[in-house]
């Protein structure tokens, strides 16, 4: 079965990075496809009635009911909202138990997240892009294993371990920028970013600090579309607050926002793509909207990363012709916003990622 290092681990600049977003999977395919393969190879070591078995199954039939409803358009985003929503309309809210029929309304829509670095998560007060998620982190963290409990005894008895598992989490640091940085332009850069950044993203060095605000939508100006999907879903918020994972003593609950949170930027050399939907490639981009490209296309089988421009390195296609293709025009895949780095000069811009490369 997947683990949580299947997107929160992945490769750069030729090693493994705990904690790092992985941009490589590929869902925009039906993840189901390999079951009954891997029906027949189980069955060919255990019987029906073995444990073996008798866990597989329990992966297989939630797999089976998500992969036709969560495929992307793109590859390198994730679906994991799309999939707790729908994890969760097959489960009793109390019990746990798999249930048949869907008990919440669905939409066709599938809307993209970037995953974010685990290493940011020790800054902040609330989950998730859009700052639903409150409470108790562990809760919230391990309700991703919706797709093979069996019930909340099972729930139980990974509750008991997850402290350790959100421990792990709090204790892992940032990779730091592994080339030269030019120290004037950063002591420069750093002194841009202090005039125009630090208010959301939060101050860096010996005495840290991160205001947890959440930006509203009107100003931040990027995709609403997540905002409107998943985890604004009512029926998904009912479930959720009524359930095992919003009992006390570590209650946890969704708390519906109209924004998206500023993070913070520990590391942010190396969590390319940009925006909460990975819509932009570099830092360049980010930070001058014009450049932006509508359509871009990275390389997934060989890393090859821009250090001048800090992100991938990919070509413009004239169009969208296959899933490693990247195009902005579709639902909820939009690069607009956040135009904070519109106004400054070429050489401010330049400056500013030198600083950024130093977090």
């Amino acid at each position: 079965m997947p683990n949580c290092l299947s997107c929160h681990a992945s490769y750069l600049e030729n090693k493994l990075i705990i904690g790092l977003g992985n941009t490589l999977l590929d869902f925009s395919s039906d993840q189901s496809i390999n079951l009954q393969f891997l029906n027949k190879l189980i069955l060919s070591r255990h019987d029906s009635s073995s444990l073996a078995y008798k866990d597989f199954k329990i992966y297989k039939q939630a797999l089976e009911v998500i992969a036709p409803l969560s495929k992307t358009n793109t590859q390198g985003v994730n679906p994991a909202d799309k999939y707790a929503l729908i994890l969760a309309s097959h489960r009793n809210n109390e019990s746990l138990e798999w249930q048949s029929k869907a008990s919440v309304d669905i939409d066709k829509s599938v809307i993209p997240t970037d995953v974010p670095a685990w290493w940011l998560l020790k800054k902040k007060n609330a989950m998730f892009y859009t700052g639903v998620g409150r409470g108790d982190f562990s809760r919230l963290m391990m309700a991703s294993s919706l797709l093979s409990l069996n019930d909340s005894s099972d729930a139980h008895q990974i509750d008991s371990e997850f402290a350790n598992m959100y421990a792990f989490i709090m204790s892992i640091d940032p990779p730091k920028y592994s080339k030269t940085i030019d120290q004037t332009a950063a002591k420069n850069g750093k002194i841009i970013f202090e005039k125009n950044c630090q208010q959301c993203h939060g101050t860096y060095g010996n005495n840290p600090t991160y205001p947890n605000l959440l930006i509203p939508l009107e100003t931040i100006k990027t995709d609403p579309e997540l905002i409107k999907a998943n985890f604004s879903n009512s029926s998904m918020v009912d479930w959720y607050n009524k359930s095992w994972f919003a009992r006390p003593p570590f209650a946890s609950q969704l708390v519906v926002q109209k924004g998206y949170i500023a993070p913070p930027l520990d590391g942010i050399w190396a969590t390319a793509p940009y925006l909460h939907n990975g819509s932009v490639p570099t830092l360049e981009d980010l930070l001058n909207s014009s450049q932006r490209p509508p359509i871009w296309k990275r390389n997934f089988n060989i890393e090859e990363y821009d250090a001048r421009k800090v992100g991938w390195k990919y070509h413009t296609p004239a169009s969208k012709t296959d899933t490693q293709t990247y195009d902005t025009s579709q639902k909820g895949y939009g690069n607009q916003g956040h135009y904070f780095g519109d106004g400054l000069s070429l050489s401010q811009r330049s400056d500013l990622i030198e600083y950024l490369k130093s977090l």
